[in-house]
């Protein structure tokens, strides 16, 4: 089972502090990168600049006089800005992005580093393109179900990524049964036995094609 629960953490989801005036809900224990992780979400009226700004200077304390090592780190996925730091045994990172109602949602994760673990099947069987790296994986449980969701990404355009998959995923076993594109973004969905697979394409702004693949497993139930 890919739920965790009863994680122990030398700095936890709790100690970071959350953006002022948002909205912010617990989303669970899941597992990324074979590492045990704690979220939450959070919206708020403030800007991803502001968000961000918040955490760099609660962040950029220097007292311990560790000046060679970065308070944080910083990139941008697509439309997602990302501030990452270290602390005792835990890695924790802050995204956001802006809405289309003109509000900031984002994830606020804490993972355990001490706790070793094993990457999922789909990070070794799920097909890429060739000098594709992957950029993180995540196991979870959505509604009962299994659910895990890969970020790729590489020098191929948009149309050249889903071409691929359009190809290649029947090889696979992986039956095609949609696509279409919204907001700069291609999508390609797919079906096999049990498992329903989304595929999204969008540009980052480095050029490069980010690759987002969610795969669920369907329960008894349906």
């Amino acid at each position: 089972m890919v739920a965790v629960t009863g994680i122990s953490h030398a700095y936890g989801i709790n100690d970071v502090v959350n953006p002022p005036n948002a909205t912010v809900a617990y989303i669970g224990d899941v597992v990324q990168n074979g590492l045990p992780i704690e979220m939450k979400k959070f919206s708020t009226r403030m800007t991803v600049s502001e968000v961000l700004a918040f955490y760099k200077h609660r962040w950029s304390d220097t007292s311990d006089k560790k000046e060679n090592v970065p308070a944080y780190l910083e990139k941008q996925v697509g439309a997602w800005h990302i501030l990452s730091k270290m602390e005792v045994q835990s890695s924790v990172v802050v995204q956001a992005r802006k809405t289309d109602q003109g509000m900031t949602e984002g994830y606020i994760s804490v993972t355990d580093t001490a706790q070793g673990g094993e990457p999922n099947r789909w990070t070794k069987e799920f097909p890429r393109m060739r000098g594709t790296q992957l950029l993180s994986n995540t196991e979870s449980v959505d509604k009962g179900r299994n659910a895990y969701t890969l970020i790729l990404y590489n020098e191929y355009s948009i149309s050249q990524n889903r071409d691929y998959y359009r190809a290649n995923m029947p090889s696979e076993g992986w039956q095609y049964t949609r696509s279409g594109e919204k907001s700069s973004t291609a999508m390609i969905y797919f079906k096999k036995g049990i498992w329903y697979c989304e595929i999204a394409f969008t540009k980052a702004v480095d050029g490069k094609t980010v690759i987002f693949a969610n795969l669920v497993e369907e329960n008894e139930n349906g």
